[in-house]
């Protein structure tokens, strides 16, 4: 029997249904390749987000008043330190004194209260905080990024009167800290944290006696010039 091969319009038909299977087969994979990449970097934002504001709620939450002294021993008139360029940020920053920074049966050289801040710089949003409260050690802080492709960042306070403040300058605790970051080519996040404060100054009154040996001391000095 006579064996009869395929002829040269057969074969360009099943070369050109093999080039159209290795395209569609291409075409899925780097379907699914950008697919993949865009969902990690889709979670490794919102993980970014999550981290920050985890950070900062944990920060704002134990937020306390500690007086801190910068490099020349001077007493800061807030127990909050804001507003623009704040920090050297690009845009708004921000520094306090948190409680609660672990130091188990104090074996490490330092207290548990920490001086944070936040800032953006070169449009990264950082972390920073010093070892010491005060500023008199004359060091550099230590910086963490958490997040990257800052296009703003933004701090507002609710006082007393339940009233949101762009600007925090009285010595005491506002009532809640609202925060707004924007990414670059996303929409503003704000989120709005609890701080162990009621936004009224604290006024430490004498005791009664107190007023009452000024006075005394007072009538007795009077009394003594005028023996003199």
């Amino acid at each position: 029997m006579k064996q009869r091969g395929f002829t040269l319009l057969e074969v360009m038909v099943a070369l050109g249904i093999l080039a159209f299977v290795v395209l569609a087969t291409h075409q899925i994979l780097d379907s699914t390749t950008k697919a993949k990449e865009a969902s990690d970097e889709k979670i490794a934002e919102l993980n970014g987000l999550q981290t920050t504001f985890r950070l900062m709620d944990q920060d704002f939450s134990q937020m306390t008043k500690r007086e801190v002294r910068n490099q020349s021993g001077d007493i800061q008139e807030s127990y909050i330190l804001a507003g623009r360029y704040t920090l050297d940020s690009q845009y708004d920053g921000i520094g306090f004194v948190r409680d609660g920074w672990v130091n188990p049966i104090n074996l490490l050289p330092r207290s548990e209260l920490q001086a944070v801040g936040y800032r953006v710089i070169d449009d990264k949003l950082e972390r920073v905080y010093r070892v010491y409260v005060d500023q008199l050690d004359n060091t550099e802080p230590r910086s963490q990024v958490i997040l990257s492709d800052i296009e703003d960042l933004k701090f507002e306070f609710l006082d007393d009167k339940n009233e949101w403040q762009e600007q925090w300058e009285i010595k005491a605790l506002p009532k809640a800290v609202a925060v707004t970051i924007q990414q670059i080519d996303q929409e503003p996040l704000k989120r709005v944290f609890l701080v162990p404060g009621n936004g009224k100054v604290t006024v430490s009154t004498a005791p009664a006696n107190n007023g009452g040996s000024g006075a005394g001391n007072r009538t007795s000095n009077q009394g003594q010039r005028g023996n003199g």
